[in-house]
Formats: structure tokens, C-alpha cells, sequence
């Protein structure tokens, strides 16, 4: 599949004349497209639109209706405030009638569930959960809905949550919760056991039973202690049809009532374990793991004759090496577990939904250079119909151009990346040069305008690598083992090992860029968030090849990965803990080494982040300053691990930017390539 707006990635020099540089203010402009859902008859399909909105610091929502077969789009519930905090999350379901679309909306300051006519009329709020509500799915019937909603604190709780913290305590569950919609609604009935922390659940398709899966606490690795149960509707105890360690999560009862699929880290209680595709008979028994390599799967749906299941995911059979960079829809059958690719070309798809006939699949899909649109596919014939266009604009952006490349690392092993070059690159010229390093460390990126975030609202990424690359910055976006796309062997390659590797296949890539004649080694730059800002604040204490760097969310000391994080039980999955390994974890902190710096570093950081606490920001530079380094400390107060506030992502993607062009000359002429060395 091609969509129009992919000729602009190799758009002739004459054309690229007549095209615009894309600014900071440009990237804050693109719209996302936050979820998809097909009708149940297939014949239209419902999507909704986020754009951020600087002047209003929000992202604002939007529900599209368009017909299956391309068409004028309509936009429906303008009375609701789809939700959109801390990011948009409709989680769209069509009524089974196909007479309304099923929503997450405000009420109040909580998201309930609302109902939106498709005639047009008032939208009808489905739940009131005094927490709100985090999911829900409609019965077979329509007649019920089922949804998520955490239990409610008592009076005394409420009094004193803001004056104590009781660190430790568990949380209140997240359970099911099942009422009538029918004639205005009935009382809630709860469904699952205070035990049980639900995450994901699927309505039998006769509407007797709920399948779900839960742990029996909330917390970072609880994802690791997932079951999957079912519960009569009708009430009474659960029974379990999962029971093993590690990962079993997300449940989908196939058409035909007979097999749960969820997906599954195999028995293991391990953070760099696949997530693979599992299903196991509804009355219970032994799960079976479907061949998919090491896929770690994103989303699926059952196709509808029950015999195979149309997936998304990263890494393993359809995600690695050159194409690592891809999430392809794939279908696998159930009996042989044989697995096709189903979309052809660089592309990522995402929110995929099928018609209840099982001939048509809708979903968003994102090529190099977009930031995706819906497209139906007729699942026969595997036609595609691009259904929106909602960054027209982009045809007035001189886009760079982004490409796969690779090179030998310093063992032999090929390391993949993609490479982004300024739009008006003369062939043969060299240009200054940013290695942009995802986070993780298990993380990687895609096609797509915002490389590292084309799965959720692209303006949460800190560097704004288009309007870089119409500055005339090349960006390297480089996947060295330790991430994604080399399976769980290229994961368990920097166990106890952070900083060594990695870096290695990183700065052999920059040798590669230069040896090819791309950039000029005398004008390289460093950056990245979260594990790639652990990995820019090491690097800059390895090396003084970078003129500038810029660190978001980052790591200094690994004993605080493991003590302050939200999740430092990961950190015992690669180092064991501090008291375990003491030498290995001062060996591979940054702060070690800090008197080595003499790159120029940029620190930002939110204060309310608790992925990584702002301790190491503050350690790296108070540090730094008093060794007497160039180094500045950004701090937001109101921002967390990513900056979910439009104000605070434009503030943060300019400063990053005008903190490299103050450092890194890109008016000069770049050197003729030539073969070279290290540089």
C-alpha cells in the first residue's frame, strides 16, 4: 500500500524548492489519529483525531464517522469531551446495532462511557463510576456493558490522601463492573473479587461469562502475575482457566466461544521475555504458544470463522533485522500456527478492527513519512482504501528523507537504524550529524514522523528530529542490541553489561556515517530520554566526539534506577541488586565518570516524573558544575516522564533545538565526502 503523501520523501530537488522547512511550530501542528473502529457491518468506519493545541494546552479531540469505501467524513459527539488526559484515549467500541459508538468521555473530571448516536443526536452517558472508568465493552446483545472502575476510597481515605502517603499500601482494585443500558439503565453489579487487579477482559459471545485476566496487586512488575479467570454474569466465584507464572494478559474470546487467546510471556516472570500470542480452550487446559519468533504482540482480533487471528507486533518473525523498523498486519492461523504478512512496504499499523463478517479490517497506518491515516483492507483480495487524509499540510513540508541503513558492528554483529537527511542534502556533501537513542533499554523506533512515538501522540518526544533536518541536521536513529529487533538473545546482550556493547555498536555507527561520507565529524551531537538519556549521559563520559548533547529523564547513578523508580524491580532483571553487585553497579553509572565530560550537555526533566526521579538531573549537574563542566539543568515542575501538555512540548522541543544550533554550526559548507576512517 502507498499513500499519496510518500512521493514527498523523494520529492525532486525542483519540487523541494518550491516546499517550506518544517519548524517546531509545524511538528506542533501535526494531527494524530488516536483509535479506529469499524461498524459491526463493516459499512463505515468510526476514528477520532487529536490536535494539540498550544493556545488551549490541551490536545483536542475529535470523532470522525467515513464509509467504509471512502467518502466525506462526518464528525459526531461534539456535546462530549472525549478523553483526552494526560493523552487521548476514546477507546472507541461500536454498540453491537451499529446504531451508536461506545466512547471515554469527561464527566466531570472523570471518564465515564458514552453512547453517540450515529443519527447525530445526544450523546447518553453509559456509566458513573464514582473512580471513572477505564474501559468497558458492550454484551453481545447490546442490553449490558461491562466496564473497569476501580473501588472508591472511604470518607476517612479521602480525608486524608492529601496529607499522607502510606507508601507500601496496596492499591484500591480495578474490578469489573456490569449494568443494563436498556431502558434507562440498571443498579452496577461488581463482578470480580476484591483480590483480583483486573487488566483486560472479553465477553463470551453467548453474554454469559466475562474472561479476564488479573494479578493480585497493582505495581510495575504485576503485569508478571497475571491469570486469566472467567465469571458468570449472573455472579458467583471465579473460575481459572490460566495458572502459571509470569505474563497472561489481555484475553479475547474467539467468535466461536470455544478458544481464549491472551497474550503470554510464557510461564516466565521476566521483563525481557517475548510476548508472544498464546490460546487455550475456554473450559481451561494447557496453553499453546503460537510461532511467531520472538514477537512481542502489541494487538489482535480474532478473524471471524474462529480459525486465525490478525495481529500487530514488534520484533520476532515479522519485526526484526531491516525490518525492525515495521509493524505489519499480520494473520496466523490457529491449528498450524502457519503466520503471513498482509500489508506490503515500510509501513506500522495500528488500532485494527474487523467487521463482524470478517471481510474487512480497518486501521490507522503510518508510512515514513506521515503520521498515519485509516485504511480498510478487503481481507480477500488484501485491497487497500486510504480513507483520511488529516495532515494535508504535509504536502507544503519539505520533509526529509529517511532510509534504513546498517554496518557491522565491532564484533561483526549488523546493527540496524534509520537515517533521516536534511531534505536539501546535495548528494556527496556532509552534513552535521544528531545520534538520537531510544529509551528502553528494550524500546526501538519506527517509520513514521515522531520515529520513537507513532503509537501514541507524537509530540510527547522531546527532540523535534523534522524541523532538525530542515536546520540541516542528518539524525541517526540507532537500534543497538539491548533493544528491540534482535530477539530476546539481543535484549540479554547488555545484561549486567549497560554502557558497554551498546555504546559500541552506537559510535560504530557513527563511524559508519562518516566513513560514507554523510556526516562531518567535526559537528556530532548526542541526545535522548529516559534509557537513551542514560545512554547520552554515558556516552559524553566516554568520549569527547560530540560538540553538544541534550539529556531528558535520565539516569546517572544505576542505584537510583533501582531504589527511586516506580519500576526498579527491572533493574534486578539486568544488574541483580545494588547490595548484590555493587562494583557492576558503579562500574556502569555515568556519574563514575563524570570528570570525563567536556561535551556541552543540556539536562531536562519533570519533576513529577516516577519512571525516573529527578535525583539523577540533579546529581549529574550539580556534578558537572562543580568540576566546572558546561552543563544546564531544565527543570518542570508540572512535567512527568514525558511532557503530556502542549505549552511544555513545544518549550521542550525548542530548547532542544536551539540548544544544537547553538553548539553545532549548520550554515557552514560541509566538507566533500570522502572515504574515511573513525574520524
Amino acid at each position: 500500500m502507498a499513500l499519496a503523501l510518500l512521493p514527498l520523501a523523494i520529492a525532486p530537488r525542483a519540487i523541494l524548492a518550491e516546499l517550506r522547512r518544517v519548524t517546531v511550530d509545524d511538528e506542533m501542528a501535526f494531527r494524530s489519529i488516536s483509535d479506529v473502529e469499524i461498524a459491526p457491518d463493516g459499512s463505515q468506519v468510526a476514528y477520532v483525531v487529536s490536535t494539540p493545541s498550544v493556545e488551549k494546552n490541551e490536545h483536542q479531540v475529535a470523532l470522525f464517522v467515513v464509509p467504509s469505501t471512502g467518502g466525506v467524513a462526518r464528525r459526531l459527539g461534539e456535546g462530549v469531551r472525549i478523553l483526552n488526559a494526560p493523552l487521548p484515549a476514546p477507546r472507541l467500541r461500536w454498540s453491537p446495532d451499529g446504531r451508536a459508538i461506545g466512547l471515554l468521555a469527561l464527566a466531570g473530571e472523570k471518564p465515564q462511557a458514552f453512547a453517540v448516536p450515529l443519527d447525530g443526536g445526544a450523546a447518553r452517558q453509559l456509566t458513573e463510576a464514582a473512580e471513572g472508568t477505564s474501559s468497558f465493552a458492550w454484551s453481545p446483545d447490546g442490553a449490558s456493558l461491562a466496564y473497569l472502575t476501580r473501588d472508591p476510597l472511604s470518607a476517612e481515605e479521602a480525608r486524608t490522601r492529601a496529607l499522607v502517603t502510606h507508601v507500601g499500601a496496596p492499591d484500591k482494585p480495578q474490578r469489573i463492573v456490569v449494568r443494563s443500558v436498556a431502558d434507562g439503565g440498571g443498579e452496577p453489579r461488581t463482578l470480580t473479587p476484591a483480590a483480583h487487579y483486573v487488566d483486560g477482559f472479553s465477553w463470551a459471545p453467548d453474554g454469559r461469562e466475562i474472561v479476564y485476566s488479573a494479578a493480585p496487586r497493582s505495581g510495575f512488575t504485576a503485569q508478571y502475575e497475571t491469570r486469566v479467570y472467567a465469571v458468570a454474569v449472573a455472579g458467583g466465584e471465579p473460575r481459572t482457566i490460566v495458572d502459571r507464572p509470569g505474563l497472561n494478559s489481555r484475553p479475547e474470546v474467539s467468535p466461536d466461544g470455544r478458544t481464549v487467546a491472551f497474550t503470554s510471556s510464557n510461564g516466565r516472570f521476566d521483563i525481557m521475555a517475548a510476548r508472544r500470542l498464546a490460546v487455550v480452550p475456554i473450559a481451561g487446559g494447557e496453553p499453546r504458544e503460537l510461532p511467531l519468533g520472538d514477537a512481542w504482540v502489541n494487538e489482535y482480533v480474532w478473524a471471524s470463522d474462529s480459525r486465525s487471528i490478525y495481529l500487530q507486533a514488534n520484533d520476532g518473525t515479522f519485526g526484526s533485522r531491516q525490518q525492525m523498523f515495521e509493524q505489519p498486519v499480520v494473520r496466523i492461523e490457529v491449528a498450524s500456527g502457519r503466520a503471513e504478512q498482509l500489508t506490503s512496504g515500510a509501513e506500522v499499523d495500528y488500532a485494527l478492527s474487523l467487521s463482524r463478517d470478517g471481510r474487512r479490517l480497518a486501521y490507522r497506518s503510518v508510512e515514513g513519512r506521515t503520521m498515519g491515516d485509516v485504511v480498510v483492507m478487503d481481507t480477500a483480495s488484501r485491497r487497500t482504501t486510504a480513507l483520511s487524509e488529516v495532515n494535508p499540510q504535509l504536502r507544503e513540508l519539505a520533509l526529509g528523507n529517511l532510509e534504513v541503513v546498517s554496518w557491522p558492528s565491532f564484533d561483526g554483529m549488523e546493527i540496524f537504524a534509520l537515517l533521516l537527511t536534511p531534505p536539501e542534502r546535495p548528494a556527496h556533501q556532509r552534513v552535521p550529524m544528531l545520534i538520537y537513542v531510544h529509551g528502553g533499554p528494550g524500546g526501538g523506533v519506527t517509520h513514521g514522523l515522531f520515529p520513537q512515538f507513532m503509537h501514541v501522540v507524537g509530540q510527547i518526544d522531546p527532540f523535534p528530529t523534522e524541523a532538525m533536518a530542515s536546520a540541516g541536521f542528518a539524525v541517526l536513529f540507532p537500534m543497538p542490541r539491548g533493544g528491540a529487533g534482535y530477539g530476546e538473545a539481543g535484549q540479554r546482550a547488555i545484561v549486567d553489561h549497560w554502557g558497554e556493547a551498546d555504546y559500541r555498536d552506537i559510535m560504530a555507527g557513527v563511524d559508519a556515517m562518516v566513513a560514507r561520507g554523510v556526516a562531518d565529524p567535526e559537528r556530532l551531537g548526542v541526545m535522548g530520554a529516559s534509557y537513551g538519556g542514560y545512554m547520552t549521559n554515558w556516552i559524553v563520559t566516554q568520549t569527547g566526539r560530540f560538540k553538544a548533547a541534550a539529556s531528558c529523564a535520565s539516569i546517572a547513578d544505576l542505584a537510583d534506577a533501582r531504589l527511586l523508580l516506580d519500576g526498579g524491580e527491572l533493574m534486578t532483571h539486568y544488574f541483580r541488586e545494588p547490595w548484590e553487585n555493587r562494583e557492576s553497579y558503579v562500574a556502569h553509572s555515568p556519574l563514575t565518570f563524570v570528570e570525563k565530560v567536556t561535551t556541552p550537555l543540556l539536562l531536562q526533566h519533570g519533576e513529577r516524573d516516577p519512571r525516573v526521579p529527578v535525583a539523577g538531573a540533579w546529581k549529574m549537574y550539580r556534578s558537572l558544575k562543580a568540576l566546572g563542566k558546561t552543563v544546564e539543568l531544565d527543570l518542570y515542575p508540572t512535567g512527568a516522564h514525558v511532557m503530556y501538555a502542549p505549552v511544555l512540548q513545544r518549550l521542550v522541543m525548542q530548547r532542544n533545538l536551539d540548544w544544537f544550533l547553538r553548539w553545532i554550526d549548520t550554515s557552514a559548507a560541509p566538507a566533500a565526502a570522502r572515504p574515511a576512517g573513525g574520524g
